[in-house]
């Protein structure tokens, strides 16, 4: 019965993900000077997103790639995204907000945002489940067709779209945190490690270090030094292997002097941890006692 009601419910995830609003990438990304009450339905919020967002939402938004990055082409035309705005983002004009970027893990083959709202921290929010104090801008991205977060030109991408994010919201710019699940998990290693200097603090869950063979290297775990990490895994996990994330989370405690946190949930598996970690107050907490 507890599968079936999982099943019904996924099911509802996706149907809802076909609806959500659209926010167009060049109207819907202004959003730093509000005048506007905006509606759910998606052709109302497109034509006032420049004024006003929804807040406590999902919104569909994607990153224009097509005139390419850096005076290079880009792989893709565009990335993908949801956007959450948190309750009270439209009352206090003047707060700069926390930014969480959130990287999901492996299985979306048709660039489909119920998927993303299926599980994780997206999947959370969807739910309302976060904690009663959540003052964080997230964005969810989708990885590019068949292709993990470390491949290509993804990372530059990333990079790209928090640039974007930074500039159309009032983003906190020393309390940008990094967290992801599974692949994602794997890809926010890659992701700070290119770009430490952006990150304040990252939370990877079921999947923490490198999909390389072991040891790291250590010319690019030590790149992480400056970066607070901790790491989430469940004990039963017969996916991703809790002895590999727990060594290269040590590896970067012992070798590179970086400061880490490690929990191993004794009673969940893959799927498990990051359900059980997403929900809980105490890692949004510990995001926010970090900042640059």
């Amino acid at each position: 019965m507890k599968n079936m009601r999982s099943y019904y419910l996924l099911c509802l995830i996706i149907l809802a993900g076909c609806t959500l609003p659209l926010v167009n990438s060049e109207a819907g990304l202004k959003d730093k000077t509000p005048t506007a009450n905006p509606t759910l339905n998606g052709a109302q919020v497109e034509a006032t997103a420049a004024s006003l967002l929804p807040t406590g939402v999902h919104l569909q938004a994607s990153l224009d790639l097509s005139g390419g990055l850096d005076g290079k082409p880009a792989s893709n035309e565009q990335m993908d995204y949801l956007l959450y705005l948190p309750d009270g983002y439209h009352q206090d004009l003047d707060r700069e907000w926390p930014f969480i970027l959130f990287l999901h893990g492996a299985g979306d083959q048709d660039n489909d945002s119920g998927f993303l709202m299926s599980f994780g921290l997206p999947g959370v929010l969807y739910l309302q489940e976060q904690p009663e104090e959540f003052p964080f801008v997230v964005v969810s991205p989708q990885a590019f067709p068949d292709t993990p977060w470390w491949s290509g030109d993804t990372l530059v991408v990333l990079n790209a779209l928090i640039d974007e994010v930074i500039t159309k919201y009032r983003i906190d710019e020393t309390r940008i945190y990094l967290t992801g699940l599974s692949m994602g998990g794997y890809g926010s290693w890659f992701l700070a490690s290119a770009y430490p200097e952006r990150f304040a603090a990252m939370v990877s869950i079921s999947g923490s270090g490198y999909r390389m063979p072991l040891p790291p290297n250590e010319e690019l775990i030590c790149k992480l030094a400056s970066v607070p990490v901790w790491g989430i895994h469940g004990a039963n996990d017969v996916v991703s292997a809790p002895e590999a994330s727990e060594f290269q989370i040590r590896f970067l405690e012992s070798v590179c002097g970086g400061e880490v946190k490690w929990t191993l949930y004794n009673d969940e598996g893959h799927l498990g941890a990051y359900e059980r970690a997403y929900r809980d107050p105490e890692l949004y907490s510990w995001l926010l006692d970090y900042s640059k």
